[in-house]
């Protein structure tokens, strides 16, 4: 119960960590909006679509920006919860 809780009260921090992994100085998006959809876009949309499109990012990384945002993600949850585990309950 508490992980759900800390997973949902961490979307802003999730927010804050995919636009700081996605942005670049080049392309950055105006709002966490734009970032979202770009994150969605790299996880849904194969990269030979996006590349056929017409909508592929030449400087990409491939996987390594999804993998540290989903890292980054589950190391903010590990991180609360061991500190609410240590000093609150």
């Amino acid at each position: 119960m508490l992980v759900a809780t800390l997973i949902v009260l961490n979307i802003p921090v999730y927010l804050f960590i995919a636009w700081l992994v996605f942005d670049t100085k080049e392309g950055v998006a105006d709002t966490f909006f734009e970032t979202i959809v770009a994150i969605l876009k790299a996880i849904f949309i194969p990269r030979i679509v996006r590349v056929l499109m017409g909508d592929d990012d030449d400087g990409a990384w491939g996987i390594f920006p999804i993998a540290t945002f989903f890292i980054a993600c589950g190391v903010v949850v590990y991180g609360e919860y061991c500190l609410v585990m240590k000093y609150l309950l």
